[in-house]
């Protein structure tokens, strides 16, 4: 039906109640309370799909975007369907999108577990894309252009309301997304309660909706952590029996803290691992504890939190440990679940300072005798950035006489890996020398760089076997330029590296089983 021909309708109290559409001075407010309430709720349901579904595809660039385009993909959808929707379609349209929505974490995890058991995680790349538009953002986006086209207010306020409920939807995830998923699930499920108010239906069927969200809510927890624990037992391959102690989206990515049943823990960060006891503890050492055994820092920067085993390890030879994490939820995750390894509880030379590491490195006049980068693979362009030559510049810029700045190559040193070669160029476009280690129990590269390193390769050779390190290699600045070869640094215009390693990455998880 037209526009024209819904209004014409409208113009009659009697077929309008036979069109099913409702009637009388409570329909003319309705509006503006629908668009509100489903404009905050757009931007909440967005902050857990978001959340949920990278992590679900083992988050990078390219995931990220996927992600983002099938939201708004959805915006579309919803616009499109709206001139096809009778307003008697909506009020059992809001009960299935919130049954959806209320349990989206849980029914998304266990579909793609389903699909992992048939050797199917590939199609988890399809599904979840072409699922998300219909079943997440669509809902809400049929209201504004319905009651415009409808002429029941002005395209422009109601566009203004649903800026200010968006506005509203965004406070909410300021001040109250710290308390957890239950509590945004809270405030979500009474906005559209509300919208199903002012869709006619009955109070009573609202209220006894309202009772269901209640007892749904009280279980979530439980439920989510299970799912949750199932997910990674299944899709990472951790012991039978592992438990989730923590999981909560943060302003950045999703973190989840698990624990296996002979007490090893993990920490992921949008499903992808950062720390795993007792392999993880390897790569600390080599970063954190040998390059402090060979100068004795006086004081050290790590840049990225993680875990901070890596500052504990420095802490024994350092007078002053500083954490700087752009992450709170990070920061805090480490604190209480990780103390065994960091020790924050104890150390009493050691500070953390919640800030984005580009934006403390520039404002900081303090100089490091040993600064740690810490730092993520390149799976995103925001990590990719703090193995740019422009911030290894600025963190070279605050290492003292005689200081080295250590950074993780995220891959193999070798003739075949592109990522590790960038990111030994980009180091050695910024400093005389550099020297990379490649140890065994870890299975990647990391570099040591600094205009005179303090040490050489028999002293380093002592570290690591003073370490605990069987079996390692070791390149020297000769050796790392012939290995780095036409390799290009990496810098801020040419970020390309991470979309390629984004769809290597994406590639391998296709191939999955």
């Amino acid at each position: 039906m037209t526009a024209a021909g819904r209004n014409a309708v409208l113009t009659s109290p009697t077929a309008a109640v036979a069109a099913g559409y409702p009637v009388s001075g409570r329909v003319a407010r309705a509006p503006l309370l629908i668009v509100f309430f489903g404009g905050a709720n757009l931007i909440l349901i967005q902050w857990v799909l978001v959340r949920e579904m990278t992590t679900l595809l083992l988050g990078t660039e390219l995931v990220v975007l996927l992600v983002s385009a099938s939201y708004f993909t959805g915006l579309s959808v919803g616009y499109t369907l709206s001139g096809r929707i009778w307003r008697s379609w909506l009020a059992p349209l809001a009960v299935l999108t919130l049954t959806l929505h209320l349990t989206l974490p849980i029914w998304f995890r266990l579909l793609v577990v389903a699909l992992n058991a048939i050797s199917a995680y590939w199609a988890a790349f399809l599904l979840l894309p072409l699922l998300a538009p219909f079943v997440v953002s669509a809902f809400y986006s049929v209201f504004l252009p319905l009651f415009a086209d409808e002429g029941e207010r002005s395209l422009a306020r109601l566009y203004a309301v649903e800026l200010l409920g968006t506005v509203a939807g965004v406070m909410v995830l300021v001040f109250l997304s710290s308390l957890g998923m239950q509590i945004v699930y809270a405030v979500y499920s009474a906005g559209l309660l509300l919208i199903l108010l002012a869709l006619r239906l009955r109070p009573n069927h609202v209220g006894l909706l309202g009772t269901l969200v209640a007892v749904w809510l009280l279980v979530l927890p439980d439920l989510n952590t299970w799912s949750n624990s199932l997910w990674y037992v299944e899709m990472q391959e951790l012991p039978a029996g592992t438990k989730t102690l923590f999981s909560g989206y943060s302003p950045y990515q999703k973190v989840d803290v698990l624990e296996s049943p002979d007490g090893g823990r993990y920490l992921y960060l949008d499903g992808l691992s950062h720390f795993s006891s007792p392999d993880g503890i390897r790569l600390n050492v080599v970063i954190g504890q040998v390059p402090s055994m060979l100068i004795h820092p006086k004081t050290a920067l790590v840049i990225g939190a993680g875990v901070m085993q890596t500052e504990q390890l420095i802490a024994d030879y350092a007078n002053e440990v500083t954490t700087v994490e752009i992450d709170p939820v990070v920061a805090e995750v480490g604190r209480r679940y990780f103390q065994a390894f960091n020790k924050m509880d104890s150390l009493t030379n050691r500070q953390v300072i919640v800030d984005d590491a580009k934006h403390f490195v520039a404002r900081s006049d303090q100089r490091y005798d040993l600064i740690v980068a810490d730092t993520p693979a390149l799976f995103s362009l925001q990590t990719a950035t703090l193995y740019s030559a422009p911030f290894f510049q600025a963190a070279g810029d605050h290492l003292t006489p005689g200081g080295v700045l250590v950074a993780n190559l995220t891959s193999p040193f070798v003739p075949d890996d592109l990522v590790s070669r960038r990111v030994a160029a980009t180091l050695l476009a910024q400093f005389k020398e550099v020297m990379v280690v490649s140890p065994a129990s870890v299975g990647w590269s990391f570099a040591y760089a600094a205009d005179h390193l303090p040490f050489n390769r028999a002293k380093m050779e002592a570290a690591l076997r003073a370490s605990g390190e069987q079996q390692f290699t070791i390149f020297e600045t000769p050796a790392v330029q012939a290995m780095v070869g036409d390799a290009q640094p990496i810098t801020l215009d040419s970020l390309d590296l991470v979309l390629q390693t984004s769809a290597e990455w994406i590639g391998d998880r296709l191939s999955w089983r």
